[in-house]
């Protein structure tokens, strides 16, 4: 934390705020009742608050701006005056000396933040629906000019924001950035932004592009009872807050997904798709996803420039990097169609291992079969079944319909954007006919191997571990006996560790990914 300048050290004596936060733009102090934001006199570009006059006009617009999202949070814009020795907050209109100005908020209790409550396990599928549908119906009702629209969120700039990333990041590829991931992500941006340049167009005339929010977070998101409110939009760069609809809500799907929330994130973009329930809406997602994803990973690699390596949290912001880079890859991979993964072979081979590493490191959802059969027969997924081999909950009859439900999962993420990594044995190619049958999606088919050696050791040590898998040593020659062939789009010999093969894997989505 710097120290604080002279206006910030009056405002907090005369609120007497017990807390404070500082961002690079802003002090923010707390008392229990209210919030006093005030802006520093700073240029970073993007925005320009070193003149008073701005920072006065930049209050009374932040204040304008959010009334459109949040019911009597925004109060007032103040000035700190000096009157004598002394100094007071009067409304800004006063003619006494001027310090600076300051925006008054109501102070949201902090147990009403989207945020909180989702990390307290408290926002459920159906609550999320309802609050995705919220967020798009105040979106919906904003009124934006067409001029104002394409001047500040038409196609040109959604353009140069993209080329402006990959500009200012090309640096970083020797280091903080992967190169081959960083040139597959801005040639997948820059393909769709070209290929689809009349669709983006028409997204301003049809009026998608809004005067929006900008920085849509979870903790932007409160509630007052059962509604939710939006705070802090962002006022100071109308080409950060002028945007396709899409752009805005998926920045808070994005952020979920980067925390591993991606049955919340998908829940709020259906409830969001049902009031933009559009398919150009749809089209839009992975590409704004990624393009969200970016931009946070860029401003991150500015702060470990910054830093530098002896920062004490570099590591972990690189981690972070990592993370946003990996997550824009898999939405780039995914822009133009989403491509499945069948991570399917025979027990012990792998495949589960796997497909939870492969959606640890990417924002794919695990469609496990083991899981999925015990549910469909009634069962805890933790609980052991020991039956013959293909009989009981096994059996072809109960395969097909587990197979059949799986496909019908699989279609439901696909129209959300959301890629699957359908995790099974696949042993019958009913099975995979079953599944894709009545859909219209693409998919890899990836196998896992093992020599059956190192698969007897596996199972035998599983034999000792409370497992999803039913798998056991006495079953794996039958099994292996009845697989037919599927004809896999890739094989991985499952000798190297799961990182390794997850890159073998992103390198075989890449080569197949459509521009």
């Amino acid at each position: 934390m710097s120290e604080l300048l002279p206006e910030a050290l009056i405002l907090k004596t005369i609120t007497n705020a017990k807390e404070m936060k500082e961002t690079h733009i802003s002090y923010v102090f707390l008392t229990d009742d209210y919030v006093y934001k005030l802006k520093k006199p700073v240029d970073f570009g993007f925005l320009d608050f070193r003149l008073k006059r701005a920072r006065k006009g930049y209050c009374i617009l932040e204040k304008e701006l959010n009334e459109r999202f949040s019911d009597g949070i925004y109060l007032d814009v103040l000035k700190i005056a000096r009157q004598g020795n002394d100094f007071k907050l009067l409304p800004y209109q006063s003619t006494l000396l001027t310090v600076d100005y300051v925006v008054k908020m109501k102070r949201i209790p902090d147990e009403d933040f989207l945020s909180n409550r989702i990390e307290k396990g408290l926002i459920d599928i159906d609550k999320a629906k309802t609050i995705g549908k919220q967020i798009a119906e105040r979106f919906k009702n904003i009124s934006t000019p067409f001029e104002q629209a394409e001047e500040f969120g038409g196609f040109e700039l959604i353009k140069q924001n993209c080329e402006e990333n990959f500009t200012q990041t090309e640096k970083y590829t020797d280091g903080l950035i992967d190169k081959d991931k960083f040139n597959f992500i801005k040639k997948a941006t820059l393909s769709f932004i070209e290929k689809n340049a009349d669709f983006l167009k028409q997204r301003v005339k049809d009026g998608f592009v809004k005067d929006g929010h900008g920085d849509l977070r979870a903790e932007h998101v409160y509630f007052s009872g059962d509604n939710v409110g939006l705070i802090d939009c962002i006022e100071f760069n109308k080409r950060f807050r002028f945007n396709d609809v899409v752009s805005d809500f998926v920045f808070l799907c994005m952020e979920l997904d980067a925390t591993g929330e991606t049955e919340i994130s998908d829940a709020f973009l259906s409830g969001f798709l049902e009031v933009f329930d559009d398919e150009g809406s749809k089209r839009l997602i992975n590409f704004y996803k990624c393009y969200r994803a970016y931009v946070r990973a860029k401003v991150t690699c500015f702060l470990l420039e910054e830093k530098g390596e002896d920062w004490e949290f570099y590591d972990e912001k690189k981690q972070e990097t990592d993370k946003l880079i990996n997550m824009s890859l898999l939405y780039a991979i995914n822009m133009e169609k989403c491509t499945h993964a069948i991570f399917y072979g025979l027990m012990g081979s792998g495949k589960t291992k796997n497909s939870k590493e492969f959606c640890k490191n990417y924002p794919a959802v695990h469609l496990s079969t083991d899981i999925q059969r015990k549910k469909q027969a009634g069962i805890k997924p933790e609980e052991n079944i020991h039956v013959e081999f293909g009989k009981s909950i096994y059996s072809e009859e109960n395969s097909l319909k587990l197979y059949e439900k799986l496909g019908n999962q699989t279609d439901y993420f696909d129209k959300i954007g959301r890629m699957c990594v359908v995790d099974g044995s696949f042993l019958k190619r009913a099975y995979l006919y079953k599944f894709i049958s009545n859909h219209n999606f693409s998919f890899l088919k990836i196998k896992f191997t093992a020599d059956d050696e190192t698969i007897l050791k596996r199972l035998e040590k599983r034999k000792h571990k409370k497992t999803v898998s039913d798998g056991r040593p006495e079953l794996f020659f039958a099994q292996k006996e009845s697989a037919e062939n599927i004809n896999p789009d890739l094989i991985i010999e499952t000798v190297d560790s799961p990182e390794q093969n997850i890159e073998k894997i992103i390198g075989k989505l890449t080569d197949e990914a459509e521009f």
